[in-house]
């Protein structure tokens, strides 16, 4: 029987290093690795002992695309271990921040990292000029979510301003208003953006995975609300750690995560959009029919179209929230106490815990980080194996390309599950 091997030794166009090792006989792979081989960076380890406060600058580092997600998460788990609960100016513009950071990473996803693979480029600059309407549509959307966040934060990347129990600084009234007109603007080169992604040749292939996301009763939820997954599971984000864990492998930097009474899981925008696509709004909902996207959707590739459609609801949301925006100073003060707490949001990627136990001086004394790739890892892998052995007859080198283009589906950040 005819072997077959395939050795991706540094797969491109993703955050961080990794590679992909398989071996096929007949229809059947063999060995199939994912080998996370970015250098482990101990964030976890060199927290403890650090002051609460010094924790979100910190942790904002872990990742130069979802830094907001990393503070803000680290942010509500330091205010739930002491107790805090910040005011609902202060919940809101952490949304804001939060959706301002979500389209923007799914725009550099879609258009810089995914889109090249399905019109046969190494790469986003080898498309220029054929596609400098599509490329100067990103530029344009990318902008105006750069300018949000940094309005909100401080500044666009690694935000400043976002501190426990508030803000340091409020951006004035004229700036919101701006980015209110300017949001208006992009709204139309959203919607061509979930057409442009609607159109690319997805390969056909169908994984029911266990997917799991942050629901709430009333609203989309990014920052609150409880953990839910398609196979029922209903909790508390407090009780995070009691349904899952994490588990080592010889071959990878990086844990993987799973449901302690399930398996491999799978978080992201497909994940959300199976579990809560009808608190999508209807403008949203409407674009999803006609392009085609239904649910459930147990094509791991259409999460580039998940991604898209959020992308649009995302710069909806945000012009919603800056209409009626008035902002006002506020105490931001508050008490250091004793506490543990475990937070979970929504990073672009995907589901993110953070969990702090804080001594009486307000130190470090144990710290947890499960990042949305971590939760993906066991499922990439499961997904690879069905795609290979349902494409094992193919060239090897398209069996390659196909496996390397459901990696970039998951939109991993392998940076960041190294932590």
């Amino acid at each position: 029987m005819s072997e077959k091997v395939i050795s991706i030794d540094y797969l491109a166009r993703v955050e961080g290093e990794t590679a992909i090792k398989i071996s096929i006989k007949g229809k059947e792979p063999q060995e199939l690795k994912l080998n996370i081989f970015e250098p482990p960076r101990f964030f976890e380890g060199f927290l403890v002992g650090r002051k609460h406060d010094e924790v979100p600058d910190i942790v904002a580092r872990i990742c130069g695309i979802c830094p907001v997600s990393h503070m803000t998460t680290a942010l509500r788990a330091i205010e739930k271990a002491m107790g805090i609960n910040p005011s609902q100016q202060t919940k809101i513009l952490r949304r804001l921040m939060s959706l301002s950071q979500m389209v923007s990473s799914h725009l550099i996803h879609l258009y810089m990292l995914a889109m090249p693979d399905y019109y046969g480029y190494p790469g986003a600059q080898e498309m220029l000029p054929e596609f400098t309407e599509e490329l100067s549509r990103l530029m344009r959307m990318k902008k105006v979510m750069n300018d949000l966040t940094a309005a909100i934060g401080g500044r666009a990347s690694h935000p400043v301003s976002a501190v426990v129990n508030g803000f340091t600084d409020l951006s004035s009234p004229q700036a919101l208003k701006k980015l209110h007109r300017d949001l208006e603007k992009t709204e139309d080169d959203a919607v061509r953006t979930v057409r442009m992604v609607s159109e690319f040749p997805f390969a056909n292939f169908f994984r029911k995975a266990e997917y799991v996301a942050l629901n709430a009763a009333n609203h989309y939820a990014m920052m609150e609300g409880s953990i839910v997954s398609s196979e029922g599971l209903d909790i508390p984000e407090e009780d995070y750690e009691e349904y899952f864990e994490e588990e080592e492998v010889s071959y990878s930097m990086a844990k993987r995560a799973k449901v302690k009474a399930g398996g491999p899981l799978m978080v992201g925008a497909l994940a959300r959009l199976n579990l809560k696509f009808d608190q999508l709004s209807p403008s949203v909902r409407k674009l999803a029919q006609e392009v085609g996207f239904k649910i459930p959707d147990y094509n791991p590739f259409h999460n580039n179209l998940a991604q898209s459609l959020e992308l649009l609801y995302g710069i909806q949301e945000c012009r919603q929230i800056l209409e009626n925006l008035e902002l006002f100073p506020e105490d931001s003060s508050y008490r250091v106490r004793a506490g543990e707490g475990g937070a979970v949001t929504e990073a672009p990627r995907g589901l993110l815990y953070h969990r702090y136990a804080i001594n009486a001086r307000g130190v470090i004394e144990k710290a947890n980080i499960v990042t949305p790739t971590v939760h993906n890892f066991a499922n990439i892998e499961e997904d690879m194996r069905h795609l290979v052995r349902q494409n094992s007859d193919l060239p090897e080198k398209k069996i390659a390309l196909l496996c390397e283009m459901l990696a970039r589906a998951y939109d991993p950040c392998f940076s960041c599950s190294v932590h």
